[in-house]
């Protein structure tokens, strides 16, 4: 990789360190820089005929974007003094131009409700365009057996008769089983009547030496990366500072891992790329699982506030995002993709949980049902669709030892009723008591 360096003027400082991204992408790092020094070198890049494709400024923090005998991204952060660079052959930069969206359809924002029966986590968010199209954001956990098809149902029901499903663009956040497992299944069995334009991605090395990383989670992103490689379509890998286009919806790299390293990345949920989504003059922020060192390094680089009108809550509702985060972003409608069980356990111990619903008009828990939302956003226009599932309170137990009392139990399964549940409608059987009964116990 050390050659393709050669194609173009060398930064006019030591290399404080160096890291081997995926895609055949080189990631060096400047530190103790200043904005002066920066400038000339972007004009040095341009001497040496690099096609200078986006410059841009965030809160000053400055990004530029090369093409030609090298693909380059140039990140300067003031608050830290830091050059980031990144080097590759391979153009896999996005649009950064805007784009058309020819249609009389209205653009809509769904939080998806995977199927939970089983497990807690998963998360999937859609945007449909006007001209019909769908962005999606990762997908759910192997344990939702069904969710694959659930999720091309779901297209499928919003798509005119007699055209094939298009999906403008499909974003990877990171590479949890919980955000990526449906997506691998989709594209082995789902897409006859499917069109993929290009899948987003900034993912983390699978040789990354993290021992929060598990073998069978490395296993599958490794999996991932193999059917990426073999689909029939674009693969764009994002950069912190690139603002891209799908449609008419706009996009902004807030973090990715590389704006961490070369601290560790001892927790794999903070290797997810951020992005701030734009459309109908309505923003939408879009963490994944962002967690504690992501956090901070974004509120050290974005003093000034990221508003906006919908915001996910980072991982589930979880140790994520922090509450300065949240009040940061001032969002309207906080989202969290996890069962109305778990949002009720986390919510008196979670201070950022409690101040995104603080701060927002209205919050949902999507395993309530899927989330919709017609953009623009209008305070009271957001709603639930109904409940199409619900836990499965033996089968929890037995695979990771909740338990809950009756009492319990039959408020949620009451809350389900309220929701227009239905368990006839729902795709895997399930019951308040559960299906498997617990083993009677033995005298072994």
């Amino acid at each position: 990789m050390s050659d393709i360096c050669k194609n173009f003027t060398a930064y006019p400082a030591p290399c404080s360190y160096e890291f081997e991204c995926r895609d055949d992408c080189r990631l060096k790092i400047y530190e103790g820089q200043d904005s002066d020094v920066f400038g000339k070198y972007i004009d040095n890049l341009k001497n040496d005929g690099l096609n200078l494709i986006s410059y841009r400024e965030i809160q000053g923090n400055i990004f530029a974007a090369f093409t030609g005998k090298a693909n380059l991204t140039l990140l300067y952060t003031p608050c830290d003094k830091t050059v980031r660079l990144t080097a590759s052959r391979e153009n896999r930069f996005p649009s950064f131009t805007k784009q058309d969206c020819k249609g009389n359809g209205q653009t809509k924002f769904y939080a998806f409700e995977n199927d939970q029966t089983l497990i807690d986590c998963g998360m999937c968010l859609m945007i449909q365009c006007p001209d019909d199209s769908f962005f999606l954001v990762d997908s759910g956990h192997y344990l939702q057996m069904n969710d694959n098809d659930r999720i091309h149902k779901f297209m499928r029901d919003r798509t005119p008769e007699g055209k094939k499903i298009v999906i403008n663009g499909w974003f990877i956040t990171h590479a949890h089983s919980d955000h990526i497992s449906k997506l691998i299944d989709f594209l082995k069995y789902n897409t006859d009547d499917v069109i993929i334009e290009g899948f987003y991605e900034n993912l983390l090395p699978c040789d990354y030496p993290n021992s929060d990383w598990e073998f069978e989670e490395k296993e599958l992103a490794r999996k991932l990366f193999r059917v990426l490689d073999g689909y029939p379509a674009p693969v764009y890998k994002l950069h912190t500072g690139e603002k891209f286009y799908v449609r008419n919806l706009s996009f902004e790299v807030l973090s990715t891992f590389e704006d961490i390293i070369p601290e560790f990345i001892d927790d794999y949920n903070d290797s997810s790329t951020v992005l701030m989504l734009e459309a109908e003059n309505t923003k939408i922020f879009i963490p994944g699982d962002a967690a504690v060192k992501a956090d901070r390094i974004m509120l050290r680089r974005y003093r000034e506030p990221l508003e906006c009108d919908i915001v996910q809550v980072s991982h589930h509702g979880h140790t994520g995002l922090s509450a300065e985060m949240y009040e940061k972003l001032s969002a309207k409608v906080s989202v969290f993709p996890v069962t109305r069980i778990f949002f009720e356990d986390e919510y008196d111990r979670n201070d950022a949980n409690r101040k995104a619903v603080e701060i927002a008009d209205e919050h949902f828990v999507t395993g309530d049902g899927t989330i919709e939302i017609t953009l623009p956003y209008k305070t009271g226009s957001a709603k639930a669709l109904p409940d199409e599932t619900f836990e499965d309170f033996a089968k929890i137990k037995r695979l990771w030892r909740y338990d809950y009392p009756k009492e319990r139990m039959d408020r949620l399964y009451k809350t389900f009723l309220s929701n227009s549940g239905s368990l006839e409608n729902t795709l895997i059987p399930a019951s308040p008591e559960g299906w498997i009964e617990p083993k009677p116990p033995t005298d072994e």
